[in-house]
């Protein structure tokens, strides 16, 4: 386009945007309307809009690049294009956590961030026993626990695979609380000697929002029927029976921990109740404890596993399949986004893994450090 397109007797209002004469506009006369013609055609003007748009401004918008005249839509395709792109990759690999090299494979488990919503995990571990290659079990921990009883529900499945084939665990950078919880489930216990582990209890978090609520005049009336339905109430401090009443509910907590540590340990319960005080332990001071069997990380619990099953080491691992469709991987991978990583940060701002807003009038009752 040149600027003799936009000369001063080109039109610059199109007949068919002006009203028809079948209309009952008497202004339909006036398109194609020119520079010259706007001068002297008031009414023309006004009925056609765009004719009063000075040529050097139309020029200017025509020469602009899409990227500059449609932003938007032009980095939304730029966008879709790649997530395609990388899907389309992803799905033409077949790395789908599918079997690729044929015959018996080892499973990976992995339990990253906060232990709350594992149905995912029970469902990848439901599948990994019912598979007849699968000879042996890698659980990579790097988590500082979550929920009680979400903890112990990732034990007791990796238990009961443990009673089926080898079940190695390899501790990541934490594996504290419900991280340890989950690891006594295997057969060998890896760990780096920096790895942060231990903090064997349990608490309860009660929020607190008496103070807040006189301050904005908000107050709340409850009735009950049963002494202890509002123990937990967050609109005014226990009472010692309450308190009284929540601490043997930690207390049997604490007690279902230390057994779980023994067992899988196969130390005294003396023993491990002197190591059960809260405190974490480097991955060093774990193996002089008993806590670990060895020091190493992801490469020598698949050695051992390799010898507890004959798989080869350079075998690729059975992993869980990426949730979602090929699309979505495509632009979560492209985006740096990872799944345990969102739920992992839902949790810290509060909201539930399952997506939910947690409800901060439940207590929590916690194995996490």
């Amino acid at each position: 386009m040149t600027d003799k397109d936009f000369s001063q007797d080109e039109p610059l209002c199109m007949a068919g945007a002006m009203p028809s004469p079948a209309n009952g506009n008497n202004t339909a006369h006036c398109a194609p309307q020119t520079v010259q013609q706007q001068a002297t055609d008031a009414p023309c003007a006004a009925a056609c809009p765009l004719a009063q748009i000075p040529a050097s401004v139309w020029k200017n918008l025509l020469h602009r690049p899409f990227r500059k005249r449609h932003p938007i839509i032009f980095w939304c395709g730029i966008v879709l294009f790649f997530g395609l792109l990388g899907g389309f990759i992803t799905k033409a690999t077949g790395d789908e956590g599918g079997f690729t090299g044929g015959g018996s494979q080892i499973a990976l488990v992995s339990v990253n961030g906060p232990i709350l919503n594992v149905e995912p995990t029970l469902e990848w571990l439901r599948k990994v026993a019912r598979n007849p290659s699968v000879k042996g079990v890698l659980v990579r921990v790097d988590s500082p626990g979550g929920g009680a009883a979400a903890s112990q529900e990732v034990y007791d499945a990796l238990k009961a695979l443990a009673q089926k084939m080898p079940v190695a665990v390899s501790m990541g950078s934490v594996a504290a609380s419900g991280g340890l919880m989950v690891s006594m489930a295997g057969q060998r216990v890896f760990a780096n000697p920096s790895t942060v582990t231990g903090s064997i209890g349990v608490r309860m978090d009660v929020p607190q929002l008496q103070g807040l609520m006189d301050k904005v005049g908000v107050g709340q009336e409850t009735l009950v029927v049963g002494t202890y339905k509002d123990a937990a109430s967050y609109m005014r401090p226990m009472t010692p029976e309450q308190r009284t009443y929540f601490q043997g509910l930690l207390n049997d907590m604490y007690g279902q921990f230390v057994d779980i540590v023994a067992q899988g340990r196969n130390m005294p319960r003396e023993q491990v109740v002197k190591l059960a005080n809260g405190k974490v332990y480097t991955g060093q001071e774990a193996l002089k404890l008993g806590l670990v069997d060895e020091m190493g990380g992801r490469d020598q619990a698949l050695r051992w596993l390799a010898q507890k099953t004959g798989v080869p080491v350079d075998r690729k691992l059975l992993t869980r399949p990426k949730e979602g469709n090929w699309l979505g991987r495509g632009l979560t991978a492209m985006l740096g986004l990872d799944a345990d990583a969102i739920n992992g940060l839902a949790a810290l701002v509060g909201m539930s893994s399952a997506g939910g807003q947690a409800d901060p009038r439940t207590p929590a009752f916690l194995y996490q450090f």
